[in-house]
């Protein structure tokens, strides 16, 4: 089943401007935050697995104030993070010790420790870490942000696999001969990106969304993402071991009829058998990538269409 994500079709089943101002439900309307103390949920976790975030804040903080006052009293980010995480409010600068396990810290020293800062190194305020259900650092976060931001941030942790944190930004490119070679020892699915030099929103694809750390996570973990100049002189070997040039490759993959005209950036899905599973157009944003790239990963194509995933991944942190 092939499923050709063009671009108004697929904002269209996921416009988050339309979600998150739709209706509140009234259940969530006046609830806030459940804070508990880093002990506390690492003991939850212990007993019930659940995801960990920590909010590091001191009191001479002002942006710490404007997170409080805009992001964690939004109805959405409160409903995720009482329903799928133990929620944690650290003060990095309080007199308390905390108990984890057979180690004791300082709050000092517990900050530091989970924002991963060297000894006597200053930490930037407010810093935010997700942590997995093997005490893990999934992610972290630094400085304000938005509601909109964090629902997209907490609901990948939140409803997606465990990985590992990888360095913001770095996704491990590699050659198309090279993603087709490691498939076939290790099957996993090929993430195609298509640019040219010259291509003005190709770099901003780079700058923007290839550049975000849960995209980028996707890309490494679950496929095999390759970066192809469609006017390289490279020449390219086919599974069925032919070669052909990369403009050759480049028009097979984005176009469906021999000599048809493509735009750039062009983005395609091939499947563990390098076959074609979708084509994705233009500069496409994190929040929107996010969602495309599970849907094939996770394998949500084999069960349901794009529009039902869409809604059901929009419902997840709509308001």
């Amino acid at each position: 089943m092939k499923h050709d994500l063009k671009l108004r079709n697929l904002w269209i089943g996921l416009s988050f401007v339309a979600i998150m101002t739709s209706s509140i439900n009234p259940a969530y309307s006046q609830k806030k935050v459940k804070w508990m103390k880093f002990e506390e949920a690492y003991a939850a976790s212990q007993k019930e697995p659940r995801k960990i975030f920590v909010d590091i804040y001191a009191d001479w903080c002002g942006w710490c104030k404007v997170l409080d006052r805009e992001t964690f009293s939004d109805t959405g980010v409160t409903r995720i993070l009482n329903e799928y995480y133990y929620p944690v409010k650290l003060n990095s600068e309080s007199k308390e010790t905390h108990t984890v396990g057979d180690n004791k810290f300082s709050s000092p020293e517990l900050a530091a420790s989970l924002a991963m800062a060297k000894p006597g190194e200053s930490l930037g305020l407010p810093t935010m870490v997700i942590i997995n259900e093997k005490m893990q650092l999934s992610e972290m976060i630094q400085g304000f942000r938005k509601p909109d931001f964090m629902k997209e941030k907490l609901s990948f942790h939140a409803f997606s696999k465990n990985v590992a944190q990888s360095k913001k930004g770095q996704v491990k490119w590699m050659t198309f001969d090279d993603a087709v070679a490691a498939t076939k020892k290790e099957p996993r699915k090929i993430f195609v990106d298509i640019y040219a030099d010259w291509c003005g929103w190709c770099k901003v694809l780079d700058r923007d969304t290839f550049s975000d750390s849960v995209v980028a996570k996707i890309l490494n973990e679950q496929y095999y993402p390759v970066k192809l100049d469609a006017e390289s002189r490279e020449t390219h070997t086919l599974p069925d071991g032919r070669k052909v040039s990369s403009a050759e490759l480049a028009s097979s993959l984005a176009t469906s009829k021999p000599g048809e005209r493509y735009g750039l950036p062009s983005m395609v899905v091939l499947n563990e058998n390098v076959s074609l599973l979708t084509r994705i157009q233009g500069a496409q944003k994190p929040d929107f990538m996010t969602p495309a790239l599970l849907f094939f990963s996770e394998n949500h194509y084999l069960e349901k269409s794009w529009e039902e995933y869409s809604k059901e991944y929009a419902n997840k942190i709509k308001r």
